[in-house]
């Protein structure tokens, strides 16, 4: 790797060597950065630095960088700028990251103001939309609730049109296969995608929390899926929001 490979992705590899302490039941989460802007780099490794539960093991200026880190210590979560060079390369880095690594999870971060990079960018399936600017404080949440499982898309910005993908269209049913949606489990489906609990959304729905998690219940089955976290991605995925 070239001198300017190096300073664009510093990664942090654990040691094999290292013994884990008695006691300890769960890891860290693996966390990568992945911003054309060294400030923003910085500041998002310096943000998780006291976290307990996140470590940075690398940030990347550009795709090629991260990609050579995340295939030597593969990530649980990539927080990544969309633009990085070019307009869409952020795109393509989320569908190779996606694509190469089950189960990473990956929350976008930028100031894209462009429509269609931005609904290329949600079709792939990524699990976070949040643009620049927002509090520090949020952006630490949102990578806590891709770790839970959940989704996190902005409510204002490039987040109203995210949100609008993702609702699909209205009083619709939605094929899938030999199955069909109802439209309560589409009105649940967008509400997921949304990152809601299954509370909201009976709040939402104004219908019990017991109806949500018989919703909830159907759509994995339909979507063929175990758990929950795998739901909005599959239907992601297929096309259905």
């Amino acid at each position: 790797m070239t001198t300017d490979a190096v300073l664009d992705a510093r990664t942090v590899v654990p040691n094999p060597g290292t013994s884990t302490p008695v006691g300890v039941a769960r890891r860290t989460a693996r966390l990568l950065i992945v911003d054309g802007e060294p400030i923003v780099r910085f500041g998002l490794r310096q943000l998780f630095a006291a976290d307990p539960e996140v470590a940075v093991i690398g940030e990347a200026a550009g795709p090629r960088d991260a990609l050579v880190i995340a295939d030597r210590c593969p990530p649980d979560i990539v927080i990544l700028d969309v633009t990085l060079g070019r307009a869409d390369a952020g795109v393509d880095l989320a569908r190779i990251l996606l694509e190469r690594h089950r189960g990473v999870r990956v929350l976008v971060l930028t100031s894209c103001r462009d429509r269609e990079v931005m609904l290329r960018t949600v079709r792939l399936g990524v699990h976070g939309y949040v643009r620049k600017g927002t509090d520090t404080g949020d952006i630490v949440r949102a990578v806590h609730k891709l770790l839970r499982g959940e989704s996190v898309f902005d409510s204002g910005g490039s987040g109203a049109v995210v949100v609008d993908v993702l609702r699909g269209e209205q009083g619709q049913p939605r094929g899938l296969g030999g199955a069909m949606l109802t439209e309560r489990e589409n009105q649940v489906l967008r509400l997921l995608a949304v990152g809601m609990s299954n509370r909201e959304i009976g709040r939402r729905l104004v219908i019990s929390e017991a109806t949500v998690k018989f919703h909830v219940r159907n759509l994995r089955d339909k979507l063929d899926v175990r758990r929950r976290t795998e739901i909005v991605y599959t239907a992601t995925r297929q096309g259905i929001v």
